[in-house]
């Protein structure tokens, strides 16, 4: 269950392998039983120097992490441990590389180099994870990602890079915000004073004080999966804005600017509650911080139109927040599904009735319940909600 909820995210067309040369080894077997990687399923670049004592003890680390990263009662004997508390855990990504969308092993991976990363104690080991043919030819490339190997007292262990890959980056503390921005971008304290007074509301909004945010501001998606450590990212040449945030209290702002409300908005929810159902958590920080360059008002008249357009559709069936369904390219249906969700909420029990959903726990219908929302009124509540004026929390 785990491996396919962590594969919801990973739902994108591969792009073809860009590598000019393939290791000679041979495919593993890819029986039916096979649900997990094993340490012979790395393979390694003729290139790279597996005799080096620092590089022998990497790749070791590495096998460890491919074999165990999914094994919640494994010990962690392969990531360096600050970082779980720093970036909030192992991206999704990388936990779920190397199955496809329905579960299966499919994307292989392959150490391409060990390089040195500035010290002697620490260094870049590039891992692709691809699709094979049956000669074990990479024929599309899922993930490039560069490890940052460090010595510890404990041996080497896996790190993020995003602290090597930004230590040139201008350093700003704004009110609550440590600022990490890109040279490709160019910073706008109009745009942080901004931010900083959305962040006073929404801690007024969700009873919590400001706390401090690490905020990486790039130009542009590709801007921010390179300074997280992705050479290849199925999304990272996708969408031209976007962020995310993690539970490090961590803003990765794609979108050129140095304000993400919609971001922050996530960071508040997770330290008020322990879990809050997918579809609602986005519709919070939709209602409070727009999307995608767009304030909620005007996703909402879109959503309007579109729903006037097709009076048939059924909205019960448009409530997983990791698909891309979206109207013109802006607007997405889930996302507008949870934010009109939050506002009915919001009118019918004020934003005391708004946070007890947010914290009812992971499952959408028992959150929605106690306010007479069921599957069966389900789209006649959402369709009257937009049918009637916004109600705004501000």
């Amino acid at each position: 269950m785990k491996t396919m909820l962590l594969l919801c995210t990973l739902l994108i067309a591969c792009s073809t392998d860009t590598v000019p040369s393939e290791p000679v080894v041979a495919a593993p077997t890819q029986g039916s039983d096979r649900t997990r990687l094993v340490g012979s399923d790395l393979r390694i670049w003729p290139a790279v120097d597996t005799v080096e004592a620092f590089n022998r003890e990497a790749i070791a680390c590495l096998r460890r992490f491919l074999v165990n990263k999914l094994n919640e009662e494994a010990p962690n004997d392969y990531w360096y441990v600050p970082d779980l508390t720093d970036h909030g855990g192992v991206h999704p990504e990388l936990l779920a590389a190397e199955f496809n969308e329905v579960g299966e092993l499919h994307n292989w991976p392959t150490l391409l180099s060990i390089v040195p990363a500035g010290s002697s104690d620490e260094r870049l080991m590039t891992v692709r994870w691809a699709a094979e043919d049956g000669l074990g030819t990479a024929t599309h490339v899922r993930y490039v990602f560069d490890f940052l190997a460090r010595q510890t007292t404990d041996g080497v262990r896996l790190s993020f890079p995003i602290g090597y890959n930004t230590r040139d980056w201008e350093r700003r503390d704004e009110g609550q915000i440590h600022y990490v921005i890109s040279p490709r971008h160019r910073f706008s304290p109009e745009q942080a004073a901004e931010q900083q007074r959305d962040i006073e509301r929404l801690s007024r909004f969700f009873g919590i004080e400001p706390f401090p945010i690490t905020y990486y501001s790039t130009e542009s998606p590709t801007g921010l999966f390179r300074a997280q450590g992705y050479q290849q990212h199925p999304l990272m040449h996708v969408f031209p804005t976007g962020g995310k945030a993690d539970q490090g209290d961590n803003v990765y702002a794609g979108n050129d600017k140095d304000i993400y409300t919609h971001e922050i908005v996530h960071l508040f929810v997770q330290k008020r509650f322990d879990a809050t159902p997918h579809l609602l958590n986005e519709g919070v920080a939709t209602l409070l911080g727009g999307m995608v360059e767009r304030d909620y008002t005007w996703h909402r008249a879109n959503m309007a139109r579109y729903l006037k357009e097709h009076p048939d559709l059924d909205l019960t069936a448009h409530l997983s927040t990791y698909e891309q369904e979206l109207i013109d390219g802006e607007t997405s249906v889930p996302y507008m599904v949870g934010a009109l969700l939050c506002e009915q909420i919001l009118r019918s029990h004020g934003k005391a009735g708004l946070l007890q959903a947010l914290g009812s726990g992971a499952d959408i219908w028992k959150a929605v319940e106690p306010f007479g929302i069921v599957q069966a009124n389900f789209n006649d509540v959402i369709r009257t909600t937009i049918g009637q004026p916004a109600v705004l929390p501000w």
